[in-house]
């Protein structure tokens, strides 16, 4: 009887051996895959690249063509500004004195002495209808040559001409003759080639082609005016290549 109670207490000890065996085991197999998921990489995976992907090309693709583009735009505007078309200043010169496009007037050049034909001077007294410009007034430059001038009156009521303002000159140039009364701020010896070097590109341009080797091109440096229709500024004309033709004109 002794010895089966020993029996039964191995029994029972061995059993419980075996159960806390399991339980530990047990314990393992469930703490451990609960600690994979609490160790996790994939957090600074994405950040990592977020971080360099979002700043890394924004910062050169921003910066990059901002830096150039100065240059760009400034380049076309210094250039215009170093050339002798000025379309808010157009004045030409008679025996050094220099006169402006809209300001001066006709009887301020007769004062001046200008070299005007006499038949055109019996004229300037005449009155010049509103709205309207007068005929030619010539400056005699030499023999069978001269620049004409225009005035406009651009009031409401009659003015006479002498009164009006010089709003267009004009000069055909000789070709194997030279003078000295009347200048202008560009040379006279342009070309196509060297009057788009120093101006640029001009607003307007037409080129023909004639028979036996004729050719010409006008080149028009021009702006439109406010209140009339035409244009003011620069019309330069040239045959096979040489310059023939000045017109300046201005208008309001």
């Amino acid at each position: 009887m002794k010895k089966q109670a020993i029996c039964l207490l191995a029994a029972v000890l061995c059993a419980g051996s075996i159960l806390a065996g399991c339980g530990a085991k047990e314990t393992q197999e469930t703490e451990k895959p609960s600690t994979d998921p609490v160790v996790t990489e994939f957090t600074p995976e994405t950040t990592a690249p977020t971080t360099p992907e979002t700043t890394a090309p924004t910062t050169p693709e921003t910066s990059a063509p901002t830096t150039p583009e100065t240059p760009e735009t400034s380049a076309p505007t210094v250039a215009p500004s170093g050339n002798f078309i000025d379309l808010d200043n157009l004045q030409f010169s008679i025996n050094g004195k220099t006169y402006t496009l809209g300001k001066t007037t006709l009887q301020q050049m007769i004062d001046d002495g200008v070299p005007f034909r006499e038949s055109d001077l019996a004229n300037a007294n005449n009155n010049l209808n509103k709205n309207n410009q007068s005929p030619a007034f010539a400056i005699e430059l030499g023999e069978y040559w001269s620049a004409q001038v225009y005035v406009f009156n651009d009031t409401d009521g009659n003015k006479t001409m002498a009164q009006c303002y010089i709003n267009e000159i004009t000069l055909p140039l000789k070709k194997d003759k030279t003078q000295d009364i009347l200048t202008f701020a560009c040379p006279l010896d342009l070309t196509v080639e060297s009057l788009k070097a120093s101006a640029g590109e001009p607003t307007d341009s037409r080129h023909y082609d004639g028979d036996n080797g004729y050719y010409s091109d006008t080149l028009k440096y021009t702006k439109q005016p406010t209140k009339y229709y035409g244009y003011t500024g620069y019309v330069f004309d040239f045959t096979k290549g040489e310059l023939n033709r000045i017109t300046i004109q201005y208008l309001p």
